[in-house]
């Protein structure tokens, strides 16, 4: 014998308790075709032979049955049964020890514990009363290659196909917090970038509803500015639903200033010379202002803003301030804490302090990450 009556497939079917399919060749059925092993010695068995061969294989297929998908105490007496039928045989039919190679094979859902007690309880027994009957070393050494050897081999296999299912289970998991933090961050970017578009439009429609009646002209150009703005959203909110929005710093520091002085707002923008940005630092940096300035002119009531961006150290600084009023108990709703994940996913960080009259946010990331 060659090979493991109980073997299994590696890129095929396997367990059906792990939750696995299980193919023809994995099952019972198929590995009843090593019983030919007992027909091997057919010139020297006489016809009680075949007679106690019959009724040992009669006998083992309940026995085989019964135990290929069992465990506990109904595994291990199936087996002892199985094994003393190869006892019972030996004496008529020389091949009968492939009766204990049956028995000390692990059934499939066997606990790798088990699967292992039962090799080496079956090799040892077999060593034992094959010893007793002084049948020589290539019966034993046969019996115990087969059984330590392919046996101990479909434990490591089984080994391996359950680190692969582990494995998989936690890529899958992986892969669904990878989704579910997408998911929060195009929320993020849809509120940030809804927010400001949407107050924009807002003053530019009320604007344009004070002007009509005297200033018609202008009224009709901040409408189409109105259009337009409509129209540059819904291309950042199809992008933003792929994820495949990126606002740069500079141009998120621009719109900010328009809606700023569309609101009336006085403003002062105070730009260094940026280092060159990784995309994350960027986008976290182009989001806060976005989202400062909105909250400037949906809550503060100030009439002056000055937004400045700076190399401070070893951070690059943005600071977006306003003469409002001081907003002392300030609660972070879901723009503000989505500028503070954003910042602390590239190591920066966010704070905001009061001034007199105003309120001054800051936002920093390490230039290390920035660079």
């Amino acid at each position: 014998m060659k090979m493991n009556p109980f073997q299994r497939r590696q890129d095929g079917a396997t367990q059906t308790d792990q939750g696995e399919d299980e193919s023809f060749y994995d099952g019972p059925w198929f590995n009843l075709i090593y019983l030919a092993f007992l027909f091997l010695p057919l010139q020297r068995m006489q016809s009680e032979g075949w007679l106690a061969t019959a009724l040992a294989i009669a006998a083992f297929l309940p026995l085989h049955f019964g135990s290929f998908y069992a465990t506990g105490p109904r595994l291990w007496l199936c087996s002892a049964l199985i094994f003393l039928l190869g006892v019972a045989l030996f004496p008529y039919n020389p091949f009968a020890h492939t009766l204990f190679i049956y028995a000390g094979f692990p059934a499939i859902r066997a606990s790798m514990r088990e699967a292992a007690a039962m090799i080496v309880i079956t090799t040892v027994a077999s060593f034992a009363y094959l010893s007793w009957h002084d049948l020589g070393g290539a019966y034993y050494g046969v019996l115990s290659a087969i059984l330590l050897g392919v046996g101990f081999g479909t434990l490591g296999a089984r080994a391996g196909r359950a680190s692969r299912r582990t494995i998989a289970q936690k890529d899958e998991e992986i892969e669904r917090l990878a989704q579910l933090a997408e998911r929060e961050r195009i929320a993020r970017d849809l509120h940030d970038l809804l927010g400001h578009t949407l107050s924009l439009i807002a003053i530019k429609a009320e604007l344009s509803h004070k002007l009509v009646a005297t200033e018609p002209a202008r009224a009709s150009s901040e409408m189409q500015e109105v259009a337009e703005v409509a129209r540059s959203a819904l291309s950042e909110v199809r992008q933003a639903i792929v994820g495949l929005r990126s606002v740069g710093l500079l141009d998120a520091t621009q719109a900010a200033d328009t809606m700023l002085r569309a609101a009336g707002l006085k403003t002062e923008l105070a730009i260094a010379s940026l280092p060159s940005l990784s995309p994350a630092s960027e986008h976290a940096l182009a989001q806060a202002v976005l989202e400062a300035s909105t909250n400037i002119v949906r809550h503060a009531g100030a009439s002056k803003a000055r937004i400045a961006v700076a190399i401070n150290a070893s951070q690059l600084v943005l600071q977006v301030e306003d003469d409002g009023r001081s907003q002392r108990d300030i609660v972070p709703g879901n723009g503000l804490a989505g500028m503070r994940e954003r910042l602390l996913a590239v190591g920066g960080q966010l704070d905001w302090s009061m001034l007199q009259p105003g309120t001054c946010l800051r936002a920093s990331v390490p230039l290390a990450t920035a660079s």
